[in-house]
């Protein structure tokens, strides 16, 4: 039996659901609901001339931070605080080497438990084994 996928007519290079990102991790397997992505650096910094003109703009990419929000599925064994799991990032093409940062858990009367599981790349890449 094949597993159901989408039939995506017009306008077909649309991303569509988030499977394929979880890597050989529990996340792969767990029902993802979203995923978010966001550059880490902070705010970038303006320097400014003798007049108070803005004459440089200086961004630091320190890396990237992805957020898997998942369903909190007690068969699977997730990611642990300072686990390194390898990862496809969404912006990219290829896999990187992020550290989980955060794992939470969401509990509430007549839903699906939910799990949070942040995990960050630094560029520098020293953090990571």
């Amino acid at each position: 039996m094949s597993s159901p996928s989408p039939i995506i007519k017009g306008l077909t290079t649309i991303r569509w659901g988030t499977s394929g990102f979880g890597g050989a991790t529990a996340l792969a397997s767990a029902i993802v609901t979203s995923i978010e992505h966001s550059r880490m650096g902070g705010p970038p910094t303006l320097i400014s001339d003798s007049a108070g003109f803005t004459q440089a703009w200086v961004g630091l990419n320190d890396g990237d931070k992805l957020v898997f929000n998942c369903v909190d599925d007690t068969a699977l064994t997730w990611p642990a605080f300072g686990d390194d799991l390898v990862l496809k990032n969404p912006g990219e093409s290829g896999t990187k080497s992020f550290i989980v940062e955060d794992d939470d858990t969401n509990l509430a009367r007549k839903r699906e438990g939910q799990r949070r599981v942040t995990a960050c790349f630094y560029a520098s890449g020293v953090i990571h084994t």
